[in-house]
């Protein structure tokens, strides 16, 4: 799958996903969201970190839930880009 942008993420008071749009449609968390983060290979970044910023070139928030919009009902792995706040697909399937 090709990543795909998500717009208009919406965080519970946890800092979840509680709901999102993708491909037009809004889709509501139906399940409890699991946060982890993955990490990349850090010395394939270390000229590119300014002062202060290295963590988020290396460690990368990651969820997995289950979400319905009104037609369809998904298992997402999202990424949450920092610092730019960009949330993308990296896997959905029904």
């Amino acid at each position: 799958m090709e990543t795909e942008l998500v717009t208009g993420v919406v965080l519970d008071a946890d800092g979840a996903p509680a709901c999102f749009t993708w491909r037009n449609a809004l889709f509501l968390t139906t399940s409890r969201p699991v946060r982890w983060y993955s990490r990349s290979l850090w010395w394939q970044h270390a000229g590119q970190a300014h002062p202060g910023q290295g963590q988020n070139l290396v460690e990368t928030e990651m969820w997995r839930l289950w979400a319905a919009s009104p037609n369809d009902r998904y298992f997402f792995q999202l990424r949450h880009q920092m610092p730019d706040d960009n949330w993308e697909i990296e896997q959905a399937a029904p």
